[in-house]
């Protein structure tokens, strides 16, 4: 299972935020990070998807990770975060995916996991937010993502290599989501599946323009067109958007404070006055945007 689609996940659905729009940090994916007397560090706003139109790594972001000394990423992939995370996205206590969303709704989400292969009895281990993660995998190119080309690089370059978050705080985002909400999210995904194929596209689209705002408006009115699961899309937004940057700007502070460092997050992290960039703000670093 794979992990780099897990705010993408939840963003595939569509977002309703939880504040009005405030015209801050809206348009920029590089943002230039600085604070006292360190060496500036970059901040880039990536999408989870190795789609050729955004798997590269801008140029000006290429210039910055070249000087950079150490890279942040979300997450680390490992054997063993790979084997745990698909062993916690199961259920472990005989209940079925089948029995909680019915045989119709299983059988659309069958259909929709036929091309990354799955097996009807793996599928109906799968806890909700499972069913859902794998979902939005069948849709996103299998291609290198533009968070893997940075490790790699990274890796050849023996630059320092930290992550924000481990397989059990990323586990632990998805199973606190009311099983509820879980599966009315599912339910929606699967009934909705060619209009959610269709705002990836304009998502993709608005991230090459660097719009965040536009990434946002998108989901916004997407999730305005279906109101019966507002309540529990908010939830999700708070677990895997807001709760999360939280964490990733305390704890990146670290490396920004060496100075040099080079940071890569999920383009949405940067957005608003619940984004990165503004909690960063907040601790006294100043942000520039780049491009």
């Amino acid at each position: 299972m794979n992990r780099r689609a897990l705010l993408a996940a939840a963003l595939a659905l569509g977002t309703r935020p939880a504040l009005a729009l405030t015209g801050r940090f809206t348009r920029g994916v590089l943002w230039r990070i600085a604070h006292a007397d360190t060496s500036p560090s970059h901040l880039y706003g990536t999408i989870h998807d190795g789609d050729a139109s955004v798997a590269a790594l801008a140029a000006p972001a290429l210039v910055a990770f070249t000087h950079s000394r150490s890279l942040m990423v979300e997450f680390l992939p490992d054997a063993y975060s790979a084997e745990r995370f698909t062993e916690a996205a199961m259920f472990a206590d005989g209940r079925t995916l089948e029995e909680l969303i019915g045989a119709e709704d299983f059988a659309r989400v069958l259909e929709a996991l036929a091309p990354i292969g799955l097996t009807r009895d793996v599928v109906n281990k799968l806890k909700p937010w499972g069913a859902l993660i794998n979902l939005r995998q069948s849709g996103v190119s299998a291609a290198p993502g533009v968070d893997r080309t940075l490790l790699e690089q990274a890796r050849v370059r023996r630059m320092r290599v930290q992550p924000m978050e481990d397989v059990e705080e990323q586990i632990f985002s998805f199973d606190e989501c009311p099983l509820a909400s879980q599966v009315a999210l599912l339910k929606h995904s699967v009934a909705h599946r060619d209009e959610l194929v269709q705002l990836a596209e304009r998502t993709r689209l608005a991230y090459v323009a660097r719009d965040l705002e536009a990434i946002w408006r998108l989901r916004e009115d997407y999730m305005a067109r279906y109101p019966e699961v507002a309540e529990h899309q908010a939830i999700l937004t708070k677990r895997l958007l807001y709760d999360r940057s939280v964490v990733m700007a305390y704890r990146m502070q670290r490396e920004l404070r060496r100075g040099g460092a080079f940071a890569a997050i999920g383009a949405l992290h940067l957005y608003g006055d619940k984004g990165v960039l503004a909690l960063l703000e907040a601790d006294g670093y100043r942000g520039s945007r780049v491009y």
